[in-house]
């Protein structure tokens, strides 16, 4: 009863060392590496699978002691190919000789035979371009290696031909062959999953690329259309003055626009700081007020603030305005019906915490992941651009956003800034307490 234990463990053992080699071979070096590295892993993965298989093998009742050492050697050779095939020979047979297990001369035959036959299979197994045609060709080499052991034992060790050893014997050549070509379908479907999320990603970079121009040609082409049309009628004759001078105003208005577009779009794509400076966030967030305080009563929005005084954060001012304002701006643009905008600032620990809530239309848990991306807005009109920005220019100065919202009740978002003391004068240290926690954060 011990030595059918002691041989399970054993087994599952040999299992569990094989199965977590190759794993982590296929999993975090194939492919990372150059070729000439791959192989050298293949062979000292193989290798260390190989020579503890034969240092703990499964030991039963009649003394017999079979184990998985050609699982590690057919996969290695057939993934490493015929060089790394025959170091794993070698390495095989030395350590048998090593171990001093009788007839050498015998296994030193039917492995030189084996390593032949995988040679000859090797080239075919790297040439095939579907799993099905692997999976053959490795049953095969696996096969082959079954084939070997049954002829050292039946030809040359006839003592060892009970009944008893042939069921084990024919087990563990069952377990080599599922183990082999079970490798070869795990690796190869992982192959297949690597090579799919590649090309996945690969559209989606494409799809996003071609968004990115439809949006740019859309929102600088209506502009410029405007523009070309009032300029084309400048050159009519018989305009008065008052005429031309709107004319000239309203091609002005458009380019303005394309140009605001285009900046929001650079905004996004670089979002550095190029002025870092100490803000005083309360005095900020009033002189902001007053740039939506006439828009938020053209939309029956009311403005409340509850603000602490004395909070700095380190950063570059326009950026911080452009910021607040398209907080702000989407916040009112939430309420088509009116409502009430709430503005609180504060305090807690080393953070600055900036929070906007509405009493808007809200919404659902899909958007709130989606909110950010390019080219994802709730507005009947917009490019989601603006969003976009917000997020761009609060991760580029050290801060992060919290958003949370529910369907025909609001939404509420909260902007964490790293706070900083007034103390702090010079450009260089301003932008080493703004960057400084950043990274902590990242860590």
């Amino acid at each position: 009863m011990s030595s059918l234990s002691d041989g399970i463990q054993n087994a599952l053992l040999n299992i569990f060392i094989v199965y977590s080699c190759f794993t982590f071979y296929f999993k975090f070096i194939e492919g990372k590496t150059t070729p000439l590295t791959s192989k050298i892993m293949v062979t000292l993965v193989s290798a260390v699978s190989i020579i503890f298989c034969m240092s703990f093998p499964i030991i039963n009742s009649a003394g017999h002691t079979p184990d998985f050492r050609q699982i590690p050697l057919i996969v290695g050779a057939l993934y490493g190919g015929r060089r790394v095939a025959i170091v794993l020979t070698v390495v095989m047979l030395t350590y048998r000789f090593y171990l001093d297990i009788p007839h050498f001369h015998m296994a030193l035959l039917i492995y030189s035979l084996l390593l032949i036959s995988i040679i000859f299979i090797i080239p075919f197994f790297q040439n095939a371009v579907n799993m099905r045609r692997k999976v053959q060709l490795a049953a095969i080499a696996a096969l082959f290696g079954s084939g070997s052991r049954m002829a050292l034992m039946f030809f040359f060790d006839s003592e060892k031909t009970d009944v008893e050893y042939l069921i084990v014997f024919v087990t563990i050549l069952l377990t080599q062959l599922l183990g082999v070509v079970s490798f070869v379908i795990v690796n190869e479907r992982t192959r297949q999953s690597a090579l799919l999320s590649r090309e996945v990603l690969k559209l989606e970079k494409l799809r996003t690329v071609s968004e990115l121009a439809a949006s740019i040609s859309h929102e600088v082409r209506n502009p410029l259309t405007v523009t070309k049309g009032f300029v084309q009628l400048l050159r009519e004759p018989g305009l008065s003055d008052a005429e031309k001078k709107m004319y000239a105003e309203t091609a002005l208005e458009a380019l303005d626009k394309a140009e605001a577009t285009i900046t929001e779009y650079l905004t996004f794509a670089k979002p550095s700081l190029e002025d870092v400076k100490i803000l005083d966030l309360h005095q900020e967030i009033i002189h902001m007020r007053n740039f939506v305080d006439s828009y938020a009563a053209m939309n029956s929005v009311e403005i409340e603030m509850n603000l602490t005084a004395d909070i700095y954060i380190a950063g570059e001012d326009k950026k911080l305005h452009q910021c607040l304002i398209n907080v702000m701006k989407n916040g009112i643009e939430a309420m088509p019906g009116g409502g009430k905008l709430r503005i609180d600032l504060c305090h807690i620990a080393s953070n600055a915490i900036i929070t906007v809530t509405d009493t808007g239309i809200g919404m659902n848990k899909e958007q709130l992941d989606r909110l950010g991306n390019p080219f994802f807005t709730t507005k009947d009109i917009g490019t989601g651009l603006g969003t976009m920005v917000v997020y761009s220019i609060v991760k580029a100065m050290g801060g992060r956003i919290k958003v949370d919202s529910e369907v025909g009740k609001g939404t509420r978002f909260t902007i964490f800034f790293p706070a900083v003391e007034q103390a702090v004068q010079s450009p260089m240290e301003a932008s080493n307490k703004l960057f400084s926690p950043l990274v902590q954060h990242q860590e």
